[in-house]
């Protein structure tokens, strides 16, 4: 019969009573570097694929629509790290393995106080549960170093234990025959590299891999999103020509001549007409010219769109280009 379900109620004991049982806070804590490596590569993979087919051609759309579009998947970014972070932990936790890659590189899983295997809910818990631990200075994650169980606030909010397979397997398969005296002998005897062997080699593997894998990657997504807040910029000079091209039509309508100056139209001088990224809107000629200053990304800074009118009152059309922005930053109907 398995000594687990014999005896269910039965809590994991303390570290002293067991030394070879529960998972010290420095084991822990090379657990967690391995599974931030695994994250951070998980996390820049996804942002690639979702920049590469999400946000690169809504930049590329241009105007107000790409632009929105854009600045809402930057800010989506933050959320989105959070939920690729508890599906990572709480399923991984809640699986057969019961552990993360980071915990089983360490032979370690996490159980409930009773040594069984805990469920999706309770792996979602303790997860969350770390925001609580990091929101009083960390504190909650040093409570591991000194808790009878090794346990962090976390796992007392969740009550959960990170433990040692092989201590976790002698304690069930010994508790029967065995009185928790008789734990220290048959657990503190245990094989493998010390803690600073492992942390070495945890180490050596982020430099040597995982950081190389994250510049490189970075080096794609990186030059990526800044083109598409750049045109984000750009998009926000081009919805200031609005008001202006609306009158222009009338003023041609009207006259059958094109507008010399904003004044021709009723509009401020060219310098009142700016917003975030944009110093100046001058209409001469019947072209409405964009400006870009204030606080305009240095690529685009001094640089100007052209806005020309193509056609007759009837069937007036828009032309736009620019004389010194690169085409990477215009909107697709804006490159020649």
């Amino acid at each position: 019969m398995d000594p687990a379900a014999a005896d269910p109620l039965r809590p994991l004991p303390d570290h002293l009573r067991a030394p070879g049982l529960h998972a010290g806070f420095w084991l822990r804590v090379v657990a967690w570097f391995i599974d931030t490596a695994v994250l951070t590569v998980i996390h820049w993979v996804l942002v690639l694929f979702f920049g590469t087919w999400l946000l690169v051609p809504w930049a590329l759309m241009g105007g107000a629509h790409g632009a929105l579009m854009a600045r809402f998947f930057d800010t989506g970014l933050q959320p989105f790290g959070i939920v690729v972070g508890w599906l990572y932990f709480a399923l991984c936790e809640s699986s057969r393995w019961q552990a993360t890659p980071g915990k089983m590189a360490l032979n370690l899983a996490v159980a409930d106080d009773y040594g069984r295997p805990i469920g999706f809910g309770r792996a979602t818990g303790r997860y969350f549960g770390k925001f609580v631990s990091a929101l009083i200075l960390c504190i909650g994650f040093l409570l591991a170093a000194w808790t009878a169980r090794k346990q962090a606030l976390h796992d007392l909010m969740a009550g959960c234990c990170v433990v040692r397979r092989a201590g976790l397997a002698a304690w069930q398969g010994e508790r029967e025959s065995r009185s928790d005296a008789a734990m220290p002998s048959a657990l503190s005897s245990r094989a493998g590299m010390p803690g600073w062997a492992i942390a070495l080699i945890v180490l050596g593997v982020g430099v040597f891999l995982v950081l190389p894998v994250t510049a490189i990657l970075a080096a794609i997504a990186v030059p990526a999103y800044r083109n598409y807040t750049v045109r984000a910029e750009v998009a926000e000079g081009i919805q200031l020509t609005g008001r202006p091209r609306a009158l222009i039509g009338e003023y041609i309508g009207e006259r059958g001549a094109l507008p010399e100056s904003n004044g021709d139209l009723g509009l401020p001088k060219p310098e009142a007409i700016h917003a975030r990224y944009v110093s100046s809107v001058r209409v001469t000629g019947g072209r409405v010219v964009v400006t870009y200053g204030n606080q305009a990304d240095i690529s685009i800074n001094g640089g100007h769109v052209v806005i020309a009118p193509v056609g007759n009152a009837r069937m007036l059309q828009w032309h736009c280009s620019s004389p010194d922005i690169q085409a990477v930053y215009l909107p697709s109907n804006c490159r020649e």
